[in-house]
């Protein structure tokens, strides 16, 4: 677990040193931006992870016992989508209701001021 917050730490520094924030929006505003990158990122894992059980559902049908397993993990990627579209629609909300900005997809972006 410390070299995944080692690693986050090396990738969002960036954004963090050279932000020179000139006030509380601007600063609101690249928080926001990293949150939904990394949504993004989420989703993308959690649809690579749920085509993944599928298929493996798929190859093990004559294998009842490796079903069963595969069924839990494909609960538990559908448990997560349902979390990480509810913190997509939170972040939205919080974006509409502080800056009026409109609800979309969520993609990769830039922070910047």
């Amino acid at each position: 677990m410390n070299k995944f917050y080692l690693t986050s730490l090396v990738f969002l520094m960036p954004a963090v040193a050279f932000a020179q924030f000139t006030n509380f929006k601007a600063f609101i505003e690249l928080l926001l931006k990293i949150i939904q990158n990394i949504i993004t990122i989420l989703f993308v894992a959690l649809a690579v992870g749920i085509i993944f059980g599928i298929a493996m559902y798929m190859l093990n049908l004559d294998n009842e016992k490796k079903r069963e397993e595969l069924k839990g993990y494909l609960l538990w990627a559908i448990i997560g989508a349902v979390v990480v579209v509810g913190m997509w629609a939170f972040v939205e909300i919080l974006t509409m209701t502080l800056f009026g900005a409109g609800i979309g997809i969520p993609f990769l972006s830039t922070p910047t001021n």
